[in-house]
C-alpha cells in the first residue's frame, strides 16, 4: 500500500472522515490473531525464500493462508481440529492438516524454512519444540507468539494438559491482570480452556524463559522481539540464510519504544475492561441475592412485630410505638447486659456451624465478592484475601461495591479518626472489612447491635479473619442512642467514623442520627446503608428521607455502593413484601460532619428524647 493510501485508510479523508472509526469498530475488542503480523512475515519473506512453513497452533484456520501467500506449502499442526477448521484447511490445497500434538508432530512433516509456534504457551512444550527445531532444521526461521505478557514469564496449560506433572507449576483457573501481580477471577482467564501458573517468574516458567534457555544452551542463535500484540519473537541461527537481513529489516519494529508503550497501554485497558465486566456480572448476582436477603429479613421483622402487637394488646397498651422499634423496647432492653460491652463467648472459637449454634438462619447465602475489586488497593486486597480464606457459613447484607466504598472512606479519613463504629452488624460483613483497617491504620472498632447473637457471630467471624486486631475490637449491646450516651459521650478523645446498617425505617434512623448530633464533635461522619430501599408503607423504608430530615435535601455526601439499572429485577417490588431498590440510585451515603448543616434536632432538645424506653417483656 502506498504511503498516501495508508494515510487515507488510517485517518480518513475530508469526504470520508469516519474511515478510521469504521476500521476501529471492525476490529475485535482484543486483537490477538497472528494475522496482524502480515507485514512482518512479508518482511521475512523478502530476506529469504520461504518454501515450507510449519504452523503450530492453527487458531481457526483462517490465518494459515497468510503463510501460503508467501509462496509456501503450509503444514498446520493441531491436536484437536474442529469441523470448521477442517473445512477451511481442506478448501485450500496449499494447506495440509497434521492432526497431532507438538513437539512430537514436528517429526511427521518435512523440515521447514519457517516455524510459527503459537501452541501451548508453557516452558516445557516450547523448550522441547525449540530443541527439536535447532537439532533438525538449524537454518529455519522460528517465529514465536506470546513471548511477552501474560505468557512470557508465566506458564499456560491448555486443558486437559499433555504436559507431564513434573513439568507443571501449581496452576489456577484465575487469570493475570496488569493492575497487580496476583491472579484474579476478574483477570485474563481461560474459561475452562486453560489454566495458568499461580506464580510468575523463576526458572522453567513461561515462553520467553524457554527461548532464553534454548539460546543459551545451543549458542550461536539470535533472538529479537517486536513488542506488539503479546510479543512477536524471531529466532534465527547466526549464518543461516538471510539471518542478518531479517533482523535489519525488523529493526524498526524490534527497537520501537512507541510500539512497547502502545502494547502496555493496550493490555492495561483490556484488563481493566475484563475487571469492569466481572464486576458488572457480580453486581447483578449481588442484586438478586440481596433482594432475597432483605425479603427474608423483613419477614423476620414482621414476625417480631406481630409478637410485639400481641404483647401490647395483652397489656391493654397502644401498639403504635412498639410497632416501630418493639424488639428493642420489649426484648433487647430486658437483657441485663443492655447498654454494656459484652465479653467474647470463648465457646464459639472455631465452632464449625457457628450460625446454627447461635440460632441465626442463613436465608439467601449472599456473599459479597470482595475479590472483584482486586488491584485497587493493597490493604483492601489483603482484606479480601483473608476474608476469602476463612471457612465459615454466613451471608452479607451489602454489595461488594458498598464494602469497598466504605473502606475508601476509612482510608481517606483514617488520619482524622481514632475509632470505627459498626451499627447493625448482622453476620459481620461490614465488620470484617472495617476490622481489616484496625491494624494498618491504627484504629479501634466497636461493634454495636441490639441482638447479642449477631454481635457474637460478627465478633467471632472477625477474630477468625484478623486475630491480631481483636485487642482493639469491642462488642456493645444496645442501640446507637444508648451507645452515644454510654460510650461516645463518656470516652474523651474519641473521633469516630460510624457505619450505620441497623434499622432501616424512617423513625429509628432519625433517632440514631439525632443521637449522633449530641456527640457531633466526636464523630467525623456517618456512612448510611440502604438509602435506596423502598417498600410497602408499613416498613417505613425511607432511610434517605431520614438523612434529608437531619441535614436538608441539599446535604453534601459521598455516594456509596452499587447502582442498579431500571431493568434490573430488584428495582421492582418483590412478590413477598414489596421491597425494591430505587433505580440508578447509590446504595448508601457518607455524610461528613465537618460543615454539616443540622436541620434536626432543635438545639433545645436533649438526648433523652431519642433514647429507647423499656416496655413490658415480649410474651
Amino acid at each position: 500500500m502506498a504511503h498516501d493510501d495508508l494515510a487515507a485508510g488510517v485517518s480518513g479523508t475530508r469526504d470520508d472522515p469516519h474511515a478510521q472509526a469504521r476500521a476501529a469498530r471492525g476490529l475485535p475488542l482484543l486483537v490477538h490473531s497472528m494475522s496482524v503480523f502480515r507485514e512482518l512475515f512479508e518482511a521475512i519473506a523478502r530476506c529469504r525464500k520461504i518454501g515450507t512453513v510449519v504452523e503450530v497452533g492453527v487458531e481457526s484456520g483462517q490465518v494459515s493462508s497468510l503463510y501460503a501467500d508467501l509462496g509456501a506449502d503450509v503444514h498446520c499442526v493441531e491436536p484437536s481440529p474442529d469441523a470448521q477448521m477442517r473445512a477451511v484447511l481442506s478448501a485450500d490445497p496449499r494447506l495440509h492438516l497434521v492432526e497431532g500434538a507438538s513437539p512430537a508432530a514436528l517429526a511427521e512433516v518435512p523440515a521447514a524454512d519457517l516455524y510459527v509456534l503459537d501452541g501451548d504457551h508453557n516452558y516445557a512444550v516450547v523448550r522441547a519444540e525449540l530443541a527439536w527445531i535447532m537439532a533438525n532444521a538449524p537454518d529455519a526461521v522460528v517465529v514465536l507468539h506470546d513471548v511477552l505478557w501474560p505468557s512470557g514469564r508465566r506458564d499456560t496449560y491448555y486443558q486437559p494438559s499433555p504436559v507431564p506433572p513434573g513439568d507443571v507449576h501449581p496452576d489456577s483457573p484465575d487469570g493475570p491482570t496488569v493492575w497487580h501481580d496476583d491472579l484474579t477471577p476478574a483477570g485474563f482467564v481461560g474459561g475452562g480452556a486453560y489454566t495458568v501458573a499461580r506464580h510468575a517468574g523463576g526458572e522453567r516458567n513461561g515462553v520467553l524463559t524457554a527461548v532464553e534457555d534454548a539460546v543459551a544452551e545451543a549458542g550461536g542463535w539470535r533472538f529479537a522481539v517486536v513488542p506488539a500484540v503479546f510479543g512477536f519473537g524471531v529466532l534465527v541461527r547466526d549464518g543461516a540464510p538471510g539471518a542478518a537481513e531479517i533482523f535489519e529489516e525488523l529493526r524498526p519494529y524490534t527497537s520501537s519504544g512507541l510500539l512497547s508503550t502502545l502494547e502496555n497501554n493496550r493490555i492495561a485497558l483490556y484488563t481493566r475492561v475484563l475487571q469492569l465486566q466481572y464486576e458488572a456480572e457480580a453486581r447483578a448476582e449481588d442484586a438478586n441475592r440481596l433482594a432475597e436477603t432483605i425479603t427474608a429479613q423483613r419477614q423476620e421483622i414482621e414476625r417480631l412485630r406481630a409478637g410485639d402487637r400481641e404483647t401490647a394488646e395483652a397489656h391493654d397498651e397502644p401498639a403504635g410505638r412498639s410497632a416501630v422499634s418493639g424488639f428493642i423496647e420489649s426484648v433487647a432492653m430486658h437483657d441485663e447486659r443492655w447498654g454494656t460491652f459484652l465479653a467474647p463467648d470463648e465457646s464459639l472459637a472455631d465452632t464449625a456451624d457457628l450460625h446454627d449454634l447461635l440460632g441465626i438462619p442463613i436465608l439467601s447465602g449472599h456473599h459479597a465478592d470482595l475479590g472483584a475489586f482486586a488491584g485497587r488497593n493493597a490493604v483492601f486486597d489483603r482484606i479480601a484475601a483473608r476474608a476469602a480464606g476463612v471457612d465459615l457459613a454466613y451471608e452479607d447484607q451489602c454489595s461488594a461495591q458498598h464494602y469497598f466504598d466504605v473502606f475508601g472512606c476509612v482510608e481517606r479519613e483514617h488520619r482524622s479518626i481514632t475509632r470505627l463504629v459498626d451499627v447493625g452488624v448482622f453476620m459481620g460483613g461490614s465488620a470484617a472489612v472495617l476490622a481489616g483497617c484496625v491494624e494498618p491504620m491504627g484504629l479501634e472498632l466497636d461493634l454495636v447491635d441490639v441482638n447479642p447473637n449477631f454481635l457474637q457471630f460478627a465478633h467471632e467471624r472477625v477474630r477468625r479473619i484478623f486475630p491480631g486486631a481483636m485487642p482493639r475490637v469491642r462488642m456493645f449491646l444496645g442501640d446507637l442512642p444508648t451507645y452515644v450516651r454510654n460510650v461516645l459521650l463518656a470516652e474523651e478523645g474519641t473521633r469516630a467514623l460510624v457505619h450505620h446498617d441497623g434499622a432501616h425505617d424512617f423513625n429509628q434512623v432519625v433517632k440514631d442520627l439525632s443521637a449522633l448530633y449530641f456527640a457531633r464533635d466526636r464523630v467525623h461522619g456517618v456512612a448510611v446503608q440502604d438509602t435506596h430501599l423502598r417498600g410497602v408503607i408499613e416498613h417505613y423504608n425511607f432511610v434517605d428521607a431520614a438523612v434529608y430530615a437531619m441535614f436538608g435535601v441539599d446535604v453534601k455526601y459521598h455516594p456509596l455502593g452499587a447502582r442498579y439499572p431500571a431493568d434490573s429485577p430488584v428495582t421492582h417490588p418483590n412478590q413477598w413484601n414489596g421491597n425494591y431498590f430505587l433505580a440508578d440510585t447509590p446504595e448508601g451515603m457518607y455524610v461528613p460532619f465537618d460543615g454539616a448543616d443540622w436541620k434536626y434536632p432543635h438545639p433545645t432538645m436533649e438526648l433523652d428524647a431519642f433514647m429507647p424506653v423499656k416496655a413490658p417483656p415480649a410474651g
